[in-house]
């Protein structure tokens, strides 16, 4: 088990030596995932789809309606693409790299593997035509903090998320690294939107995929502090007063991320001659 110690000399090391190596790490992996994305578009799109060939033996039975005043022109798609997506990304993730692990951890992203030098967190979000393409909804559990206090294990501080019209505290709930045996595993958070159209209630298919790379807590809040310094990248979510604090989501706005790197933000988009990727406001302008 890591004591105080020993947890404040690597996070240290980290801080004074190796942000280049985390920033390296960030890119090593969306390439890597992008790849396997592509791999698996197929599957994913195929199974997505074949909720609507199921339909007659779930119709009767949807899931419940969710959120504010919900308009009930679409049903909640959010179990099609956990079981859809995150089924076809495990399988091709572990044929891509058998040595890949699957650590038990109590909370993250929908999907979380580690290999010898990072610790990933991976979740779908399902977009619709009537949410909002730009940006993802993003509670605590699914991004790094800064790790920079300790009560028998870390703890992050909170930040404040200024929007036009509104500011929040938001505490993120994952570490900036784990120890995992003998390695330090720089924890990095990945998301995969896909964007479905509605045809009809229940006719719902996948339209297009979009990998996205959220930096990782010592560089949002440490240095070099996109989160303070990059206007728009954060906006306050969309709950109320009524939840707790410490369990209140943000929300992350693509456009200001992509300006990060422009590798941060990929759609995946299928075509005439099979699935491509290109970057976000860069539309078909095909990656090499």
């Amino acid at each position: 088990m890591i004591t105080e110690t020993e947890y404040f000399a690597i996070r240290n090391h980290l801080l004074l030596e190796h942000q280049e190596t985390i920033l390296t790490l960030e890119q090593k992996y969306m390439d890597f995932l992008r790849e396997i994305t592509l791999c698996a578009a197929d599957s994913i799109h195929d199974d997505f789809c074949r909720a609507m060939e199921l339909q007659p033996f779930w119709v009767n039975y949807p899931p419940q309606q969710r959120g504010r005043s919900p308009r009930g022109t679409s049903i909640p798609w959010g179990e099609v693409g956990e079981k859809a997506i995150g089924a076809n990304l495990n399988r091709a993730i572990s044929q891509k790299d058998p040595s890949i692990t699957y650590p038990g951890l109590p909370l993250g992203g929908d999907i979380r593997f580690a290999t010898s030098d990072a610790l990933i967190h991976i979740d779908m979000k399902l977009t619709g035509p009537n949410d909002n393409y730009d940006e993802i909804v993003v509670p605590p559990h699914q991004i790094s903090g800064d790790g920079r206090h300790w009560n028998d294990g870390m703890i992050n501080s909170s930040f404040n998320v200024v929007g036009q019209k509104a500011t929040m505290k938001f505490q993120p709930k994952l570490p900036p690294f784990y120890l995992l045996g003998e390695n330090t595993l720089i924890c990095l958070t990945f998301f995969l939107k896909a964007i479905y159209s509605v045809h009809m209630l229940g006719n719902q298919p996948l339209s297009r995929l979009e990998l996205i790379s959220v930096p990782n807590s010592l560089l949002l809040f440490n240095q070099p502090g996109y989160a303070e310094k990059t206007s728009g990248l954060f906006i306050p979510g969309k709950d109320d007063k009524k939840k707790r604090l410490d369990q209140r989501r943000t929300r992350i706005r693509l456009n200001p991320l992509s300006t990060l790197g422009r590798w941060r933000c990929i759609k995946i988009e299928k075509t005439a001659t099979g699935w491509k990727d290109y970057e976000r406001n860069h539309l078909l302008m095909l990656i090499e």
